[in-house]
């Protein structure tokens, strides 16, 4: 009779989903443990659900939290990075989006593939061939896997660090171009929402790109936005987290004093 394979060890949620169910358990149980059985009720899992308990590898797969004891008198508990994402409620964090950083490659799979292929990654037949023959997973677990490994870069926006360079390159550049032009009145100055890619908003006499907004927010004022080249839903929500940071820290409070009629 043939063998059946059986794939080695791999988190078997995303990461998001992960970060979710152990803030679900933090409601409930705070910094404390609590046995197996009632940790997976917190997810609407039964005692012994095999639901249940892939959750639970799969949250400490990703570091998120550990475990003592066996059988029935088995507890778990989140760990200390498991906390220090969950208890970070801040709009902006760069701590939190470093430790969220942290548990997408904590799971040895992951780290690999990131390793081996960062953002240069080849095609999904040439990864799960890799998977499959030098990893030995099973078919089914290599496409699940690749889902897994694209879904964590995107939610740990472990693809922007790697435009910082860039960005900081085109920063520079514009502000040796502006210094002989005269603008009548000052842009605010935005900080970078951390683990998110910064454009460089030059004045509007001097750039030619698309308008993709153009919002009439009083009687008398109208703001536009213009992209000074592709732009993608992350780099719009890149956008909205630096408006946001700017009324966060009053930038825009003494911008003007007038009001409308």
């Amino acid at each position: 009779m043939a063998v059946k394979q059986r794939s080695p060890s791999y988190p078997g949620i995303t990461l998001e989903a992960a970060i979710a169910r152990a803030k679900a358990f933090f409601s409930a149980e705070g910094k404390h443990e609590a046995l197996v059985s009632t940790a997976v009720g917190h997810w609407k899992y039964g005692p012994k659900s095999s639901g249940g308990l892939l959750t639970i590898a799969a949250l400490k797969s990703y570091g998120l939290m550990e475990d003592r004891g066996n059988g029935a008198d088995r507890k778990v508990r989140l760990t200390p990075l498991g906390l220090s994402i969950v208890q970070d409620e801040r709009m902006v964090s760069p701590e939190r989006d470093s430790n969220i950083k942290k548990a997408a490659l904590t799971p040895q799979i992951l780290a690999d593939l990131w390793n081996r292929y960062g953002l240069d990654r080849p095609s999904n037949d040439t990864v799960a061939h890799y998977l499959k023959v030098e990893r030995e997973f099973t078919p089914t677990a290599a496409i699940e896997i690749i889902k897994i490994y694209e879904a964590a870069i995107r939610f740990a926006k472990l693809d922007t660090d790697e435009l910082e360079e860039e960005v900081d390159s085109a920063a520079a550049e514009y502000e040796e171009e502006d210094e002989s032009c005269s603008v009548a009145t000052p842009s605010p100055t935005f900080q970078k929402a951390p683990g998110a890619s910064t454009h460089v908003v030059k004045p509007i006499s001097h750039i030619d790109g698309e308008e993709i907004a153009n919002i009439r927010v009083s009687r008398t004022t109208t703001i536009r936005l213009l992209a000074s080249g592709p732009y993608t839903r992350q780099s719009i929500e890149a956008l909205v987290a630096q408006l946001k940071l700017g009324l966060e820290l009053g930038t825009y409070d003494e911008l003007s004093d007038d009001q409308d009629s």
